[in-house]
């Protein structure tokens, strides 16, 4: 699960060409115009398959960007 703990918009996008073969990014993914606004917003998401899944906020693409590791 993904909380928005600051005052400014956040989304969460899985990168397509860096998760699981087969997975759905459209599924797993908030749209680019999905935004968490405020403090306490969350996105919640459940990884099923095995593998490297890097996400990225679409409005700070630049700054903010993780990976999950399921094993």
């Amino acid at each position: 699960m993904f909380k928005n703990n600051t005052g400014f918009s956040h989304n969460m996008v899985f990168d397509e060409d860096e998760i699981s073969s087969g997975v759905d990014v459209g599924v797993i993914s908030m749209s680019e115009e999905d935004q968490l606004h405020g403090p306490g917003e969350t996105y919640k998401v459940t990884l099923k398959e095995k593998g490297s899944y890097s996400f990225y906020c679409s409005p700070h693409q630049g700054a903010s960007m993780g990976r999950f590791l399921v094993e």
